[in-house]
C-alpha cells in the first residue's frame, strides 16, 4: 500500500492524520459503508445479466454505463437514508436471525431485478436471475461468522464457530447449484465465478477452524464475482476502485491494518 509508504505508522505525520481519519471512520462504520460492495455487486449483476441476455457475447462493453452509475447512486441514497444500514442491510456485522436472512434475501432479489430491468427491458429474466440469488445466499451464510477486529494487535478473531458445518455445508451446496444453473443457462460469467468460489466455503468446511479461512470465504467469493462483472462492465471498476482504496487508506490512519485486503492473518487460534 502506497500510502502506508509515504506515512509510517511510526512517523509523525500518520500520529497527527489520526484523529481526523479517526472521525472519518466512525462515521463510516455507523454509515456501513463496507457493505455497498454487496449492494452494488447485486446491481450490476442484474445489470451484466441483461446484457448477456441481449448479446451472448458482448465483452468490455462501456455501452450503458452512464445509466448504472445513476442505479448505484440512486441505490446507495436509498441505503443511507432509508435501509438504515445498522438495522436493516446489517449483513457481516452480526449473525442474523431466520427473519433477517429472509429479509436480506428479498432486498437482494429486488436490486437483481432493479440492476436488469431498463429501456427495452421491463420484465426481468427470472431464471437468469436465480443462479445469481443462489450464489449470494451462499455468500450470506459465510458471513453469518462476523469478524472482530483486535484493535491492540491490528488482526482480525473470530471466537464462535458454533452451527459451522450447517451453514458451510448449506453455502457449499448453494454455489454448486448456482455453478451449475449457470452452466445450464450457458452463462459464462455466473459459471465461471461461481466455480472459483466453490473452493472458499469448501476449504472452511474441511479444515480445522482458522480465521483465514473465513477471511478468505467472505472476501474472495464477493471479489470474485465483481472481477468477472467487470469483464463485461468495466466502467464498474471505477466505483469499486474508489470505494476500496478510500475505506483502505481510512481504515490504515485508524487502527495501522491494510483493510479491506487480499491478504489473512495466520496468527495462531
Amino acid at each position: 500500500m502506497i500510502i502506508a509508504r509515504i506515512f509510517p505508522k511510526k512517523s509523525q505525520n500518520f500520529k497527527n492524520a489520526k484523529p481526523f481519519f479517526q472521525k472519518i471512520g466512525n462515521s463510516m462504520d455507523s454509515g456501513g459503508w463496507i457493505r455497498l460492495f454487496s449492494l452494488w455487486t447485486l446491481i450490476v449483476a442484474g445489470i451484466v445479466l441483461n446484457m448477456d441476455f441481449e448479446n451472448r457475447y458482448v465483452y468490455w462493453s462501456w455501452s450503458g454505463w452512464e445509466s448504472g452509475f445513476i442505479k448505484l447512486v440512486f441505490a446507495s441514497v436509498v441505503y443511507f437514508y432509508f435501509l438504515n444500514p445498522n438495522n436493516i442491510w446489517v449483513i457481516g456485522s452480526k449473525r442474523l436471525q431466520n427473519k433477517e436472512i429472509i429479509i436480506h434475501a428479498v432486498i437482494a432479489f429486488i436490486l437483481l431485478i432493479f440492476g436488469y430491468v431498463g429501456i427495452g427491458s421491463m420484465v426481468p429474466n427470472f431464471l437468469g436471475i436465480f443462479p445469481y440469488f443462489t450464489a449470494f445466499l451462499s455468500g450470506l451464510l459465510i458471513f453469518q461468522f462476523p469478524l472482530i477486529l483486535d484493535e491492540d494487535k491490528g488482526v482480525w478473531n473470530y471466537f464462535d464457530w458454533n452451527n459451522k458445518f450447517q451453514y458451510f455445508s448449506l453455502s457449499l451446496i448453494l454455489m454448486i447449484a448456482s455453478v451449475f444453473l449457470g452452466v445450464f443457462l450457458d452463462d459464462p460469467i455466473m459459471s465461471t465465478a461461481g466455480a472459483v468460489s466453490v473452493a472458499f466455503p469448501l476449504v472452511g468446511l474441511i479444515w480445522p477452524n482458522h480465521v483465514r479461512h473465513l477471511q478468505r470465504a467472505r472476501f474472495f467469493p464477493l471479489f470474485t464475482f465483481a472481477m468477472f462483472l467487470c469483464v463485461r462492465a468495466p466502467w464498474f471498476l471505477i466505483p469499486l476502485s474508489i470505494l476500496f482504496f478510500l475505506i483502505r487508506t481510512i481504515n490504515y490512519f485508524r487502527f495501522g491494518i491494510v483493510y479491506p485486503s487480499f491478504g489473512v492473518d495466520f496468527l495462531e487460534e
